[in-house]
């Protein structure tokens, strides 16, 4: 079951809603203002500050104040009526349409909900800091749920009315507000019947969220049809470089090289094929049955193939998370991002992955499993403050 509630979004001013949540700088807004986006507004000055507990302080009073003012002067506007949403993105690729509320704090205290992928504690800190101090959430964690007919049809009903559209690079954002009482308790209860709920992206703000007394955290839940998961690659550059031969020899303990090597990229789109970038020549790879056969469902994925029989025995890459020599790359741009490492590093070697099946992240958790770090790009990607969540600070 999901417990989730409508609340009072703090939104921007349409006439400023291009620059304040594009992520593209803008030259000026339609009212001839320029402002900066909203993240940097209320996000990153805090990571520009001195990490000290002065420096952390004036941050944050700095966005809270700035946040007052945004709110004073009309720039951003905050709901007087509680609501839910309905938000949809569309881009060149696909459609995507989910429902936008907060989640009760007992599902991510009583493990409700599954999640499948590490976090870094550092991070889990600073967002706890942030949270404590600003109480402010500029963008939903992903949740994902079986599909339900009774959820379909009151999305379907909730478009039939008015709406808010903004454009940027992502792609087209619609907003449809839900705030009628019957409608808003009917999609309540019908959260209250799904099976299942997966963390699908923000496990850092999902776990820092768990360490503060408020009573809600912004999420948008899409159904598992609806859930788009892109390849997250790897670049290794190793402090000695390697003999492409010797490193081949190595590989075919564990995997069979299909085909001649090639000047093309490869980009695998099926589980257990590795695209290798090595000497200056692509390789396609396959991995063996006994590298996933008899497995369990975290085991078995490509990410942790590669982690258990490559990265860790061949490069001694024991902890991804923090290992400079390895950098993880994923999404839309993944393939130009490696090429640009491999013109900069000539002795970088790239791995390619097919990306996760929605069917493998439910798997791992539903196990209790989880996944090497950087194992999913999920989409979509949530412009920082097209709705933000806000609590009275603590601290």
């Amino acid at each position: 079951m999901a417990a989730i509630k409508p609340f009072r979004a703090i939104r921007p001013n349409p006439v400023f809603a291009d620059q304040l949540v594009l992520t593209k700088p803008q030259t000026a807004s339609v009212a001839g203002e320029v402002l900066p986006p909203l993240k940097t507004l209320l996000e990153t000055g805090a990571r520009l500050r001195p990490e000290t507990q002065a420096g952390q302080a004036e941050a944050f009073a700095a966005i809270n104040g700035t946040l007052r003012h945004l709110l004073e002067n009309g720039t951003l506007l905050q709901d007087e009526q509680p609501g839910i949403y309905v938000y949809e993105v569309e881009s060149p690729a696909c459609k995507q349409t989910g429902i936008w509320a907060v989640t009760d704090r007992s599902n991510y205290t009583n493990g409700t909900i599954r999640t499948h992928e590490l976090t870094f504690g550092d991070s889990v800190r600073r967002l706890t800091n942030y949270r404590l101090a600003t109480g402010l959430e500029g963008s939903p964690v992903l949740l994902a749920y079986a599909p339900d007919p009774t959820i379909n049809r009151l999305i379907a009903q909730a478009k039939s009315g008015p709406h808010s559209t903004l454009g940027n690079h992502l792609g087209l954002h619609r907003l449809w507000k839900i705030e009628a009482p019957d409608l808003v308790r009917q999609l309540v209860k019908a959260f209250e019947k799904v099976g299942p709920v997966y963390l699908a992206d923000g496990h850092h703000r999902f776990e820092s969220a768990a360490q503060t007394p408020f009573p809600d955290i912004s999420s948008l839940y899409l159904s598992t049809d609806e859930l788009r998961i892109r390849e997250y690659d790897r670049v290794v550059l190793p402090e000695v470089p390697a003999a492409p031969g010797a490193l081949l020899q190595q590989l075919m303990r564990h995997f069979d090289l299909l085909g001649e090597g090639s000047d093309r990229s490869i980009q695998p789109r099926e589980p257990h094929r590795f695209g290798l970038f090595l000497g200056g020549t692509w390789y396609h790879l396959l991995a063996r049955p006994h590298t996933y056969q008899d497995q369990s469902p975290g085991r078995a994925t490509d990410a942790a193939i590669l982690q258990q029989y490559v990265l860790a025995p061949v490069f001694g890459i024991k902890d991804p998370k923090t290992d400079p020599r390895l950098k993880c790359l994923g999404g839309e741009q993944a393939l130009p991002e490696i090429n640009a490492l491999l013109d900069a590093h000539p002795g970088a070697i790239a791995f390619t992955l097919c990306p996760l099946a929605v069917s493998e992240l439910t798997a791992v958790a539903d196990a209790g499993e989880v996944l090497p770090p950087k194992s999913s790009w999920i989409d979509p990607k949530i412009p920082y403050g097209l709705l933000m969540n806000h609590h009275k600070p603590t601290i």
